[in-house]
């Protein structure tokens, strides 16, 4: 009886086998429809809103050497709004955070919307939410602006009307040489 299980159990592995494969090769339909799709999909560094102030010579006085700066700034990552509008109506609405526990990294952003072939009117809004504060030394603070390639503006905004054959995807990204949107299509 021992003898027999190893053999039933290659026997089971056999047909287990034989079922993928022939599964595997069963024909399927990866779309239902005809509608075409709206991708969004870019990624940027997010604006940095810092709340700065001078330190006093007094206080720089009781602090180590090492430890003296003359400007010290607290701050995040500040926070987008999205909106997209398809024929008047609204498909997105809301906050935009950078990534991370801190939402302190990028902003990778990948949104898709099925939309049914023919003409369309498209609106995209992408606008900074916060503003940054004013300090109280702003030249001191100047030497301390960062700039990036990759940061995104305080505002994106694309009106645009398309004509969406079946099944075309059609991309909104971002790009950074020219700072503003741009819509991609297959052709």
């Amino acid at each position: 009886m021992t003898a027999t299980r190893p053999f039933a159990a290659a026997l089971v592995a056999i047909a287990g086998t034989a079922l993928l494969a022939g599964l595997s090769r069963a024909p399927q339909r990866v779309h239902g429809s005809d509608a075409g799709l709206l991708r969004l999909s870019w990624s940027g560094q997010p604006e940095r809103v810092e709340a700065c102030r001078a330190v006093p010579e007094e206080e720089l006085e009781k602090l180590p050497p090492h430890m003296r700066q003359p400007v010290i700034c607290e701050g995040r990552s500040a926070e987008y709004h999205l909106t997209v509008i398809r024929d008047g109506d609204t498909l997105a609405r809301g906050p935009v955070w950078g990534g991370g526990v801190r939402h302190d990294r990028p902003i990778y952003l990948y949104r898709e919307f099925p939309i049914d072939p023919g003409a369309h009117t498209l609106a995209f809004r992408f606008t900074l939410v916060d503003s940054v504060p004013a300090t109280p030394d702003s030249a001191a603070v100047r030497g301390r602006a960062r700039t990036r390639l990759d940061r995104l503006p305080r505002s994106l905004a694309l009106d645009t009307t398309i004509t969406l054959r079946p099944r075309e995807v059609v991309l909104v990204t971002y790009d950074p040489a020219t700072e503003a949107f741009v819509l991609r299509t297959g052709s």
